[in-house]
C-alpha cells in the first residue's frame, strides 16, 4: 500500500503493512485496545448518559492543524472522515509530538474552530525515513471515536464554558480536566451525536469498516455482527421477544433482521425499529437473501426457486403470516422489488 499524503504538506498518514495485515492488526485492536469501557469507567472524569458515560478520560487536549497542512476545510473534513478510519485511526508528523497519555480526548482544531474530536489510544516516537520526508512520531486514535461535528465551536463558544481560554494556536493546549462536564455539554448542544445512541453506533460501525477495508458481503456480514449486539437488536427484542414468523423465543438465537439492507439504508432508516423484524437464524438468512417477502397483509410469499421440500426442512409454510405496521409495509414495498427473487 503506498503511502498517503497531500501535495506539498508536512504531514502524512501511512502504513507499510499490506492490506490484509492492516484488516488483522484493526480486528485485533477492535477486541483489545480499543474497548475504552473500564470496570471502575464510572470515576470522576466520565459523564453519567449518552457518550460520555462510556469512556475515562485522562487529560482534554486542542490539537491544531494548520493550512499550512490542509489548504482547505474539505481537505481537513476528508482527511478526518475518510483516510483516518482507512487508516485504522494512526495520524503521523514530522514535528515534535504532543505527549499526553492514552485515553486523551483530543479537540482538532481548524481554521480557528473546533472541527472534530476523538479519543487516543496509543502514541509514540516513530523514526521513518519515505522519499525524502523525515517523520517522529504517531497518535493512534480509536477508529469508532472519530467524529467531525456537525457545528464547529468557536473560540467564544469555548471560552463561555472554558473562561481561562485565551484562542487557537499552533500549540498544543491542554484543558484542565475540572472543565470536562462543560466540555461534554458543549459539545452535546453543538451536535446530537453525542446524546444519540443510534447516530454513534451507526458512525461507529461505518467507521470501523472503513478501517478494515471491507466491501461488500463483508460490510454485510460486519454490519449483521455489529448490529446484533446493539440498539437495533435491543429495539427489536423489546418489541418481539420471539421470532416474528416461528415464534422461536431462544434469546440467544434469536437476529436482528432489516428489511431494507443497511447499504440501502439512510441514517434515518438504519436503526430505525420500524425497518427490522426478531427471526430465528434460518429465517433470517432466508429473509435477507429474499427467499420470501411479505405482502402488504402480511402473508408470506415465497420464491419460486425455493423447492416444497426445502421448504419443509425450513419451516417455511404457506400460511404464515406476520402482523404489520404501515412503516413496515413501507420498508417492505423496497424488499418485495429489490431484494425478494422473483424469477
Amino acid at each position: 500500500m503506498k503511502p498517503f499524503h497531500w501535495r506539498n504538506c508536512n504531514l502524512f498518514v501511512f502504513t507499510r503493512r499490506t492490506d490484509e495485515e492492516k484488516s488483522l492488526v484493526c480486528l485485533t485492536d477492535l477486541v483489545q485496545e480499543n474497548n475504552l469501557v473500564h470496570d471502575n469507567s464510572m470515576g470522576e472524569n466520565t459523564m453519567g448518559k449518552g457518550y460520555f458515560s462510556n469512556i475515562d478520560i485522562s487529560e482534554i487536549r486542542i490539537l491544531p492543524n494548520s493550512k499550512q497542512i490542509f489548504e482547505t476545510e474539505a481537505q481537513f473534513k476528508n482527511f478526518f472522515q475518510n483516510t483516518m478510519p482507512e487508516q485504522c485511526g494512526f495520524y503521523y508528523f514530522p514535528n515534535q509530538m504532543m505527549r499526553c497519555p492514552d485515553h486523551t480526548f483530543v479537540l482538532f482544531q481548524y481554521d480557528g474552530m473546533i472541527r472534530a474530536t476523538g479519543v487516543l489510544i496509543s502514541s509514540g516516537k516513530k523514526n521513518v525515513d519515505e522519499k525524502g520526508e523525515s517523520f517522529s512520531g504517531y497518535y493512534r486514535f480509536k477508529v469508532d471515536s472519530l467524529h467531525y461535528l456537525a457545528k464547529p465551536i468557536d473560540k467564544k463558544m469555548l471560552k463561555q464554558v472554558y473562561p481561562e481560554f485565551n484562542g487557537f494556536n499552533q500549540s498544543k493546549q491542554i484543558i484542565p480536566l475540572t472543565y470536562w462536564p462543560a466540555i461534554c455539554t458543549l459539545l452535546e448542544k453543538s451536535d446530537p451525536y453525542y446524546s444519540d445512541d443510534s447516530l454513534r453506533q451507526i458512525e461507529g460501525i461505518e467507521n470501523v469498516m472503513k478501517s478494515l477495508g471491507l466491501k461488500g458481503g463483508e460490510r454485510e456480514a460486519f454490519v449483521n455482527a455489529r448490529v446484533n449486539q446493539g440498539i437495533f437488536r435491543d429495539k427489536l427484542m423489546k418489541r418481539y421477544s420471539r421470532c416474528c414468523l416461528c415464534g422461536m423465543s431462544n434469546d440467544s438465537l434469536l437476529t436482528a433482521s432489516h428489511i431494507k439492507p443497511w447499504s440501502a439504508s439512510n441514517s434515518r432508516e438504519k436503526l430505525d425499529v420500524e425497518n427490522g423484524f426478531l427471526m430465528c437464524p434460518n429465517h433470517d438468512k432466508l429473509f435477507d437473501q429474499g427467499w420470501f417477502t411479505f405482502d402488504e397483509n402480511g402473508n408470506i410469499v415465497v420464491a419460486d426457486e425455493l423447492s416444497q421440500e426445502d421448504r419443509n426442512y425450513l419451516n417455511i409454510k404457506e400460511d404464515m403470516k406476520i402482523q404489520l405496521t404501515d412503516k413496515n409495509k413501507a420498508y417492505l414495498l423496497y424488499h418485495r422489488n429489490n431484494i425478494f427473487r422473483t424469477h
